[in-house]
């Protein structure tokens, strides 16, 4: 009986402490529910009434009130200070000439630097992150802002580094700016997108510092980074058409020995080789597109880089392919031909060709052989059938 009671004892506890743990995780949804709903008007009402005095200040309209008294009307919370940056940069995507250079006065207005410069050097992540964006848009960065998110970029935490990252790209010197990058790249923990936001972010995308962000781009891939990191700037360069890497690009292929773990790094170099047009890629290419022991993504990658950089001449050698690729492959090849008609002539020669060779082996009384040989061309001529129906689709709907 005792034991009974304290059985019952103990479900009796444990159903009132799960009743207390349901009150409190009701009251606390119920509760952010309603704080996300307060700031979301708030914000509203906050753009509404600051939305006019800032166009009246940027349109220099009659009785317009200036920098110093707009910015004195708002409030000293950190999310008064974010909503009305968020409204200056709306604007500034609308706004060209003398009124965006007035709306930056307003941005890089010493209130604003003051305030974000003690918020990086806080132990908040989220101040510091609010901090970072910024500095990464408007760039007012000095020594002592510079060495503060050089610091912060270290951050074991990825998306506080990430974002001290991005406004290091905000820099003036491209050392600083390359050197921020190596670092963020050699985590373990980033993604694709991170390293092309990155990149996009460090290309200036100004003619005479062309030759100097290829130099960089060729200086980062050679050093001890991540792999993720490695194949977006590969394929960054073959996007961006850095022709004077393409030399570098090759060797850096030649030297690669495959395997699983830098099948993504081989792909993005056949990739860009392709996108940079390397003819002296062709040999190599077409070796990892024979390999069976190649991962159907990066031979597939081979086939698309071979019909980019091959000369009519060159397409032969990647017909050859199609009578012992695997679906895929062969789907990819086909596509690959039916682009114009001068690949097409090179399809039909083919078919031709085989089928001669067919007509051989009957002659020759090698029956197995045929009956292997004609699924095969088959195929082959099903797959080129389709691809041209596709084709002849597309150019009725365009």
């Amino acid at each position: 009986m005792f034991d009974l009671n304290i059985a019952l004892q103990s479900v009796f506890a444990f159903t009132i402490t799960l009743a207390i743990l349901f009150l409190f995780l009701l009251g606390y949804t119920f509760w952010n529910r309603k704080k996300r709903k307060y700031w979301r008007i708030y914000e509203q009402k906050f753009r509404d009434h600051f939305f006019t005095l800032i166009l009246d200040y940027v349109e220099q309209a009659e009785d317009h009130l200036s920098a110093d008294e707009i910015i004195k009307k708002i409030g000293r919370r950190t999310k008064d200070y974010i909503f009305f940056l968020n409204l200056l940069e709306d604007l500034d995507e609308l706004l060209d000439g003398a009124e965006r250079q007035r709306l930056n006065n307003l941005i890089e207005h010493p209130v604003f630097l003051s305030f974000y410069k003690k918020k990086l050097a806080e132990h908040s992540t989220d101040n510091n992150i609010y901090a970072c964006l910024y500095f990464q848009y408007t760039g007012l960065i000095d020594d002592r802002t510079l060495a503060r998110l050089v610091v912060i970029s270290k951050s074991s935490n990825t998306k506080l580094s990430y974002a001290a990252t991005k406004a290091l790209q905000s820099a003036p010197k491209l050392i600083t700016r390359k050197n921020a990058l190596i670092d963020f790249f050699r985590r373990d923990d980033i993604s694709e997108l991170m390293v092309v936001e990155l990149l996009h972010d460090f290309d200036s995308d100004i003619p005479v510092e062309r030759s100097d962000i290829a130099a960089s781009l060729k200086d980062i891939l050679i050093k001890d980074i991540s792999t993720v990191a490695k194949s977006m700037i590969v394929r960054y360069i073959g996007h961006g058409q850095y022709y004077e890497i393409s030399e570098f690009s090759f060797q850096y292929l030649k030297r690669l020995q495959y395997s699983g773990q830098k099948s993504m790094l081989i792909r993005s170099l056949i990739i860009a080789l392709g996108q940079l047009q390397e003819r002296k890629a062709l040999p190599l290419i077409s070796q990892h597109l024979a390999q069976q022991n190649i991962d159907v993504s990066t031979r597939l990658a081979a086939v698309k880089a071979l019909s980019s950089i091959g000369k009519q001449e060159d397409l032969n050698s990647l017909i050859k392919f199609l009578l012992n690729a695997e679906f895929s492959i062969r789907k990819t090849i086909i596509h690959e031909l039916v682009q114009d008609e001068d690949r097409i002539k090179l399809l039909d020669q083919f078919v031709i060709a085989n089928l001669h060779y067919i007509r051989q082996l009957r002659k020759q009384d090698r029956t197995n052989q045929i009956k292997e040989s004609v699924e095969k061309i088959k195929h082959i001529a099903l797959g080129i059938q389709i691809a041209l129906n596709h084709r002849l689709a597309q150019s009725h709907a365009k």
